[in-house]
């Protein structure tokens, strides 16, 4: 089976989830490509337009990332931080570059987190010369709107995405963009997503009439480490209960750090102290943490750092409001902690409430409060969790993988 994957890089949470995948199907033996427009991993599973991995490459990368910002900010002008607005629509490279890049006459080609490298109306140029099916994977909610990160609570993706409360009064690109989109997703296309993500896409005027996959497949984590190794590493007390956060970009209203900081100044007043709590916090700037709690900020932690951080920690939190993952809810879930999420992205899918963390109702920073509350009072044990996830994993990824329902495995 030949099975060509499209992203617009091969590093970052959607990059490297979808590497992952291609890297797994060449495994089982498949003929598979992820084809990227920036390359910067080492792995030969990933071709890429531009290579940072050399000279020319890298000065492609850095040209092109300032021609995007320039016609972004001359069609767009500054869009509100929220709602992430950065698809324009804009396509590098044509339908028959990425066939010669692929080298082969793919079955499917599935298209990942494709911002700035490629449009619906090259990837249906693609159907038309190849006749492969054609399945959207959601990394985000892109693929279904006009051209923001997430909607929010935004229904505009549901008729003509004008107007759009991301940009400024008139401003009508997320309209031309849908419009234009919807000219090229056909009946036969499929698309697929977590069930936050699914739901959402069977709403979208680009997508209703499509094929619907809810599908989650958990990773093994490429690490693990002993409680005792992650914290030795961080010098952290083994009596201390360990809660692991952390965002690539914590200051993301989507990825709710201030939620989580008001959540820990009302757990403060449910449990008798605080002072054996130690929060590691991986990622940028981490805020103002209530005082009373062991805050020790780490900074943007090497991969195999991070799974320290993992195997030295109690607890996983996770307050993103707006996340087709976060992977790093599938770390802690295959690292073997509890996980407290609000109801969305992945959490929907991979916490079951009280069994494994805790799913908080969307934005409740009183019920997320009481989540972590629930996780420090209710001790998981981590081999329990280790025979309840790796169940869950089994069910997942055999009743729900896009994978199996493509026929690749």
């Amino acid at each position: 089976m030949n099975y060509l994957l499209l992203s617009t890089n091969d590093k970052g949470g959607a990059g490297i989830a979808l590497l992952k995948t291609i890297e797994f199907l060449r495994e089982k033996g498949h003929n598979a490509k992820l084809i990227v427009l920036n390359k910067y991993s080492s792995s030969n599973a990933s071709v890429g337009l531009f290579d940072n991995n050399k000279t020319f490459g890298k000065w492609m990368i850095l040209l092109h990332q300032a021609y995007a910002k320039i016609k972004k900010l001359l069609v767009i002008g500054r869009p509100k931080e929220k709602y992430n607005f950065f698809n324009i629509g804009l396509n590098r490279i044509s339908a028959r570059k990425v066939l010669s890049l692929f080298g082969e006459k793919p079955d499917i080609i599935a298209v990942g987190w494709v911002t700035d490298f490629i449009t619906p109306k090259t990837v249906y140029e693609m159907q038309l010369l190849t006749s492969a099916k054609v399945m959207y994977i959601m990394a985000d909610d892109a693929h279904i709107t006009g051209g923001c990160h997430y909607p929010w609570d935004c229904k505009g993706f549901q008729s003509n995405c004008y107007p759009c409360p991301a940009l400024k009064a008139r401003n009508k690109a997320a309209s031309r963009t849908l419009l234009t989109n919807k000219k090229y997703i056909t009946p036969e296309m499929m698309i697929s997503g977590t069930t936050c993500d699914s739901n959402r896409a069977r709403k979208s005027i680009l997508f209703k009439n499509c094929v619907i996959v809810p599908s989650v497949t958990i990773r093994q984590n490429p690490f693990h480490f002993t409680k005792k190794e992650g914290r030795d590493r961080f010098g952290i007390s083994s009596s201390d209960f360990v809660i692991l956060c952390g965002a690539a970009s914590i200051k993301s209203e989507r990825k709710g750090f201030y939620l989580l900081i008001d959540s820990l100044s009302i757990l403060k007043n449910k449990i008798k102290d605080v002072g054996n709590i130690t929060i590691i916090v991986a990622g940028g700037e981490c805020g103002e943490f209530p005082k009373g709690y062991n805050v020790l900020s780490v900074g943007n932690l090497s991969f195999e750092d991070l799974f320290r951080a993992y195997g030295a920690s109690d607890l996983f939190v996770c307050p993103s409001l707006e996340d087709s993952g976060p992977m790093m809810i599938n770390y802690g879930i295959m690292g073997y902690i509890p996980v407290v999420a609000f109801e969305m992205g992945v959490a929907l899918d991979v916490i079951v409430h009280k069994k494994n963390g805790y799913i908080a109702k969307w934005g409740d920073v009183n019920d997320f409060a009481d989540g972590i509350k629930y996780c420090i009072e209710n001790h998981f044990d981590r081999n329990d969790l280790k025979i309840f996830n790796d169940q869950l994993q089994v069910r997942l990824n055999d009743e729900r993988s896009r994978l199996k329902y493509l026929g690749l495995i």
